[in-house]
């Protein structure tokens, strides 16, 4: 009678604790972008475009022997710790460089503007050559990401898939059909939506990011369901099932003292 007793107790709880597990299965379908051969798709090439508010670093120099005609550019700024010239692009495009004045930056990539400060060197420079980096590249990654939180690269191409990575990955409650990626276009936030599930992902055009581009993971119906659960019911509830779990252990008890008597 006992072990009946309590198989029936043991067949009751278990199917308590089963009826209130909240783990969920994940589609595996959401951690597979690529499936066949013939998905492959080939990402467009891509260049960071320079704007207002990057900083830049520039180092000028000389093909020549002679360094110092090119000194006077290499001079880095005194509220820097890199050992390199540093420049801000101000709200008009422009950075200002010594002697040769105010240059324009926004709209180029970095390419762009070493080639066009070459030629403005030319008259101070013997056969100047320039190197243009990023030296301020932030990604902001925010939402459902293991490390959210200001993500730095030193890198002069940076893309979604390097962001979310750098920030720990999606976790299983990231929305992965719809990553939003925020950018400043003309002074103003405009919001793009990239489905990381299909293929095209990688031709979007904010695939490559921007400096200072803020990047949304969105929560997925699972945690959304999560957050609209009634706290107060889910409290009176395992109030509920502590006071089962004592009745039963009495209950128990009462059992095996009534068999020991007879």
């Amino acid at each position: 009678m006992t072990k009946y007793i309590t198989f029936v107790i043991s067949f009751f709880l278990i199917g308590l604790i089963c009826s209130c597990d909240t783990t969920r299965k994940i589609n595996a379908d959401n951690y597979i972008y690529f499936r066949k051969g013939s998905d492959t798709v080939i990402a467009p090439i891509q260049s960071t475009i320079i704007q207002s508010g990057d900083i830049i670093s520039i180092h000028v120099f000389s093909s020549t022997a002679n360094q110092e005609q090119a000194a006077v550019f290499n001079i880095p700024n005194a509220d820097k710790s890199n050992s390199l010239a540093s420049y801000q692009v101000n709200e008009t495009g422009n950075i200002e460089m010594p002697i040769i004045g105010s240059v324009k930056a926004a709209g180029l990539t970095t390419n762009q503007l070493q080639d066009g400060l070459v030629k403005k060197l030319t008259n101070y420079v013997k056969n100047p050559s320039v190197i243009v980096n990023f030296l301020d590249f932030n990604i902001n990654v925010l939402g459902e990401v293991h490390k959210p939180g200001l993500q730095k690269f030193s890198a002069d191409r940076v893309t979604v898939i390097d962001a979310i990575g750098s920030a720990g990955d999606l976790t299983d409650y990231g929305e992965r059909q719809d990553i939003i990626v925020i950018r400043e276009e003309n002074g103003k936030k405009v919001y793009h939506s990239i489905d990381l599930t299909n293929r095209n992902f990688l031709q979007s055009t904010v695939y490559l990011l921007q400096p200072n581009d803020i990047v949304y993971v969105k929560p997925n119906a699972n945690k959304l369901k999560d957050l609209s659960a009634n706290p107060d019911a889910q409290r009176k509830t395992g109030i509920i099932l502590s006071v089962i779990g004592i009745l039963v252990s009495v209950a128990s008890v009462v059992v095996i003292a009534i068999e020991y008597k007879h």
